[in-house]
């Protein structure tokens, strides 16, 4: 507040004019900028090794309410909620070796949704062809199960990632979340995909966040993890190199020393990229080890315009690097929801820092700073994709023909081993070779 020379006051919060989000960015249904932008690209839909043919999983991806479910052959299938004779709920039918029959008159659709039998209709339903349960071609591949949402004379082959190919003896792929109740269809975040997307691109928070303000989260920090000058806010600011574009998406840099065991110290750099539209490529924050082929992606699916769904894999000896992705920080020496609301307040983390954002954040009541440079280059990418589509352009990471291997260039990286004094300063290093 400021006071004038005749004593009035200024810069209250009266008379502000109502604010407003970027819906080009955050609002994801049919029809929209961002919907249309997303619906070229494949999501994850749900973990292959959760969905049985046990029983249908009701999901929302995009504003569409679906259903998804593996019939008695395998086959995984993702059609409408709502059957198209008379509208009820799929979520309870039940699953049979050929297709998903609706509990209300008895009509059986397979996985593309042709309907195969019309169980109260004289000949089972003589003209039962003309009946379709609308559907969405699925895929799987690294224990996941995706869904294409967009124009199929647009789809484009399902995108392959050399991080999650070529397992070493011993490793597997692990994609089923250790949270009853979202193992088979993701993890659900109530608030707006961007959000949680845009956070990965926010070095600075680990400093504050999940450090300064109410003691550290990241489990493993001091011993097999990070050392906690990592975690200086006073000094991040000069060991950050932004805005590095790749091949696939955008990434930063953050140089930190590690002591050695003969006395010395390296200089070491954490990379992370995010790959559009939708992809966070999370190197291990609990047990950081130097120089590591990277093992992880991250879909941030939207289900709406305020929620989303979380997808990961894992390459790895046991489920126990997926493990440490979804506990991996505590607060308060607690799990997420372990805490009461007080605990939340005094020691918050990301879902309380996300979250209390609102619903869809109001972007006109953001004051944008230097450490947002990349959350500021990330929502411009994202921008570029919403214009390409519109102007009939493939967008970024839509490819046809043969899928290609694509690089990810998450990591830590040793740059300077076995210094004798400490380095701060952000220069060149090796990880800069491996940026496409």
């Amino acid at each position: 507040m400021t006071v004038t020379s005749s004593g009035q006051d200024t810069g209250t919060g009266y008379g502000r004019p109502a604010s407003s989000h970027d819906a080009r960015l955050t609002e994801v249904g049919p029809e929209t900028p961002m919907g249309e932008a997303l619906r070229r690209y494949w999501h994850p839909v749900a973990s292959s090794s959760a969905l049985t043919s046990d029983l249908p999983h009701r999901t929302r991806i995009l504003g569409e309410n679906l259903v998804v479910f593996r019939d008695g052959s395998g086959r995984p299938g993702v059609v409408f909620e709502r059957c198209a004779h008379r509208g009820s709920s799929l979520f309870y039918g039940r699953v049979e070796e050929d297709g998903i029959r609706c509990c209300y008159h008895g009509w059986k659709f397979d996985v593309q949704g042709h309907c195969l039998e019309q169980a109260c209709e004289p000949g089972r339903g003589l003209r039962r062809d003309v009946a379709r349960q609308p559907w969405y071609p699925v895929e799987e591949r690294y224990g996941l199960v995706f869904v294409y949402m967009g124009p199929p004379d647009r789809k484009p082959p399902l995108p392959r990632y050399e991080c999650l190919e070529n397992l070493a003896d011993g490793e597997s792929l692990f994609s089923e979340v250790p949270v009853p109740g979202q193992n088979v269809t993701g993890l659900v975040g109530d608030f707006n995909w961007l959000q949680a997307f845009e956070n990965a691109m926010d070095p600075v928070h680990a400093m504050w966040l999940h450090y300064t303000h109410s003691g550290p989260q990241f489990e493993g920090t001091g011993t097999i993890g990070f050392p906690p000058s990592y975690f200086d806010p006073y000094t991040v600011s000069d060991k950050i190199r932004y805005n590095i574009t790749t091949d696939h998406g955008l990434m930063y840099r953050q140089r930190w020393q590690r002591d050695q065991p003969d006395g010395t110290t390296a200089d070491m750099d954490w990379c992370f990229e995010v790959q559009l539209p939708n992809i966070i490529a999370l190197p291990d924050f609990v047990e950081v080890v130097p120089d590591r082929r990277h093992d992880c992606l991250i879909w941030i699916v939207p289900s709406d315009d305020t929620s989303y769904r979380a997808f990961m894999v894992v390459r790895a000896q046991s489920p126990d690097r997926l493990t440490r992705i979804v506990l991996g920080i505590k607060q308060n020496g607690k799990l997420f929801f372990e805490l009461t609301e007080e605990e939340k307040q005094r020691f918050p983390g990301d879902f309380e820092a996300q979250s209390s954002q609102g619903p869809i954040t109001q972007h006109s009541e953001e004051t944008l700073a230097t450490s947002d440079k990349s959350v500021v280059a990330l929502r411009r990418m994202l921008r570029k994709m919403v214009d390409d589509v519109e102007a009939g352009r493939d967008p970024i990471n839509v490819e046809h023909g043969q899928a290609q291997l694509r690089q990810v260039k998450s990591g830590v990286f040793t740059v300077s081993p076995g210094l004798t004094a400490r380095s701060t300063a952000v220069a060149p290093s090796v990880a800069d070779a491996r940026v496409g």
